[in-house]
């Protein structure tokens, strides 16, 4: 089986579709994955989970995406290891939420203005980016982050360009024996 995270119509029953398993809809009930209509446990697929979401969080994150998986999702860092994913798979939300992202035409760019996000949000809800206590939640349902990450987005601008000015204006001549 070979499970791919893409950008999918989403069904009205309430289910969530996170992409094609051997080229058919994989909707999400719970824990349940409908395909070609029959019903397969996440469990039974959590392998082909693994290597999708290693792929799409790849795109996204780079290789070293655990730690910002969990970031964004707000899960446990151990829920997104991979040992773990590859045991019991994720949450259908995250799944659908890599698909997309990773299929987004600039998709590192936008993996790193999603942990800019998160970082905002975590911030902006007065925990300063602490690590979460058990129990606790790792996002606030409801971010409002917009004046920050204008700002953000603007600071980020003005000091990239004023360093490709800087690299521009002030290259060290070239040494003549190499």
């Amino acid at each position: 089986m070979h499970l791919v995270l893409q950008p999918m119509p989403q069904p009205a029953d309430g289910g969530i579709c996170v992409g094609l398993l051997d080229d058919a809809p994989c909707t999400f009930h719970g824990r349940v994955a409908t395909v070609g209509g029959g019903e397969i446990e996440a469990k039974a697929i959590a392998a082909e989970i693994l290597v999708a979401v290693e792929n799409a969080a790849r795109a996204l994150f780079g290789p070293e995406w655990v730690q910002s998986l969990a970031l964004v999702s707000g899960l446990n860092v151990r829920t997104c290891q991979r040992d773990r994913i590859g045991r019991y798979g994720l949450p259908a939300p995250v799944l659908r939420a890599l698909g997309e992202g990773a299929a987004f035409p600039w998709a590192r760019a936008l993996g790193d203005v999603m942990l800019a996000t998160a970082r905002l949000a975590k911030t902006v809800a007065g925990d300063g980016g602490r690590p979460r206590k058990p129990g606790e939640i790792g996002l606030p349902p409801v971010i409002d982050t917009d004046d920050q990450m204008a700002k953000t987005v603007a600071e980020a601008k003005r000091v990239v360009t004023w360093l490709a000015q800087q690299r521009a204006e002030h290259r060290a001549p070239a040494i003549e024996d190499e």
